[in-house]
């Protein structure tokens, strides 16, 4: 049987860390759930941050949301996604989320539903400063001013914004985004608007600029200790992914492995069949989706050092690090087990990015 194993002490740390450095800054913690907790389980990870004191979570989908509902988390939940559907944000209402206003389509929505359900809505006014994506411009500040003002079902709980590049080494663009943050919640403020708690950092932003803490600050992937920056606090990276062997057999020299016949035994090989591939998620990466030259060749650069590592994936067994052969299919992975006492049935593990890893996988804390 696969799982998904989570290191629950090293996750336990990693959570009192940030929680300590958030209280360094008077800020308050918001944990980001989005993508089954960040694989974790969003249930499970939602309960251990509970015990461990943190009380306001964060999702991107309503489905989210109605989960942790759903699961008994009674702690304070907010949507940072607009709503578009009037019969979800209905529930979202009836859920006491706190949602997302984006635009006056997004207000409207969550006004009208807040009415039909006879409940006041909570809400956070949404600023765009730089990400292109959801939010009022710069240059829509007068008029999110004047829709907000009229709601009748709906009270505003925060305004918030979303770092673009806050992992990049020129902090210019989130500066300048920090800014522009700054001013358009003084002019909400100065046309009558509340605006609430303030939060425009994410995990990176959190980690580099303490000045920008503001009221409150959105933590997901440093919890899992994986940061696409320099990590100076000893957060732990947390997780693997653990399989049995179904198979054990010798091959012949010169024996093709897997598809494409990208390799081909040397000499005598004994390898194990461990069901594990790329429908579990595992092996799975994200796509090289950058079109900067320099992201080009820095993907590039990475691709062809992983010519001679086998892509730096190896699963342990029995104590032993056993390289992978060939390339991982659908449903399973070959390892070399030469010279080692491996039998069907023996445990084999293996690290992977628990965000990758299917949510039909099982997931045990341990």
């Amino acid at each position: 049987m696969k799982k998904l194993i989570v290191e629950k002490q090293k996750l336990i740390e990693n959570i009192n860390i940030i929680k300590a450095r958030a209280a360094r800054t008077g800020t308050r913690l918001i944990a980001m759930l989005k993508g089954n907790g960040y694989g974790l389980g969003i249930c499970a990870f939602a309960q251990l941050l509970c015990d461990c004191g943190v009380d306001l979570l964060a999702v991107s989908e309503f489905s989210e949301a109605k989960a942790l509902r759903d699961g008994g988390i009674g702690a304070e939940i907010m949507l940072l996604s607009p709503m578009c559907d009037i019969s979800e944000a209905r529930s979202a209402a009836e859920l006491d989320i706190i949602c997302a206003i984006a635009s006056f389509e997004s207000a409207t929505i969550l006004d009208l539903a807040a009415g039909e359900a006879g409940k006041r809505a909570k809400a956070q006014i949404v600023l765009d400063t730089g990400f292109g994506r959801f939010g009022f411009l710069p240059g829509e500040i007068d008029y999110a001013a004047k829709a907000i003002s009229e709601l009748e079902n709906v009270d505003i709980w925060g305004t918030f914004s979303h770092f673009s590049d806050s992992f990049g080494k020129n902090t210019k663009h989130s500066y300048a985004q920090y800014n522009l943050f700054l001013k358009g919640v003084e002019r909400l403020t100065a046309a009558g608007i509340y605006t609430g708690v303030r939060h425009i950092c994410n995990s990176c932003g959190f980690l580099r600029f303490p000045a920008m803490h503001l009221d409150a600050v959105r933590v997901g992937s440093a919890f899992l200790g994986r940061l696409p920056i320099a990590d100076p606090f000893g957060l732990s990276k947390i997780g693997y992914i653990e399989s049995t062997v179904c198979e054990v057999k010798t091959l012949p020299a010169k024996h093709n492995i897997g598809y494409a016949n990208t390799y081909s035994t040397k000499a005598p090989t004994k390898i194990a069949v461990i069901p594990l591939g790329y429908k579990d998620g595992f092996g799975v990466q994200k796509v090289a989706d950058a079109f900067r030259l320099v992201d080009i060749l820095r993907y590039i650069y990475h691709d062809f050092l992983a010519l001679f590592k086998n892509n730096g994936i190896y699963a342990q067994i029995n104590g032993h690090k056993c390289r992978l052969l060939g390339r991982i299919s659908m449903f399973n992975v070959i390892a070399d087990v030469t010279g080692i006492d491996v039998e069907v049935g023996s445990a084999a593990s293996f690290a992977c990015n628990p965000i990758m890893i299917d949510s039909g996988v099982a997931r045990e804390y341990r």
